[in-house]
């Protein structure tokens, strides 16, 4: 093995473990949506829909494994945690809302660290 191979395999680890991270807080999230919009009092289609067609929007680029998807899912997600941690904040609100600011930091936060690691993993040829 060569020294930048060993250099790159720590990095490749990283990444792997992020990419499942993202995917488990993805799913995680739509779900989370499901349940709060369809089966629990007060919510909607409506809100089910406004709420999860700008995650589905990256979904595509997700898959392929695009590095600029993970960078907009990163933009999207400052929308989620700014409502979630507004929702938090009040004394009348859910559970949900806590959940939903949870999964949203940790999916941004792994998100961005996917982006950077695989575009250095790219660069060094890995």
């Amino acid at each position: 093995m060569s020294e930048a191979q060993a250099d790159i395999a720590p990095l490749q680890r990283k990444l792997a473990r992020a990419k499942r991270l993202n995917w488990f807080c993805y799913i995680a999230l739509l779900l989370l949506f499901a349940v709060w919009n369809l089966f629990l009092p007060g919510g909607s289609i409506k809100w089910w829909l406004l709420q999860t067609i700008p995650l589905l929007l990256v979904l595509p680029g997700l898959l392929k494994g695009n590095h600029r998807s993970y960078l907009w899912l990163c933009f999207i997600l400052l929308l989620y945690i700014t409502a979630g941690i507004v929702d938090v904040m009040m004394p009348t609100r859910g559970w949900q809302h806590g959940v939903l600011t949870a999964l949203s930091l940790t999916l941004f936060v792994s998100a961005m660290m996917t982006s950077r690691w695989q575009v250095k993993v790219q660069s060094a040829g890995g």
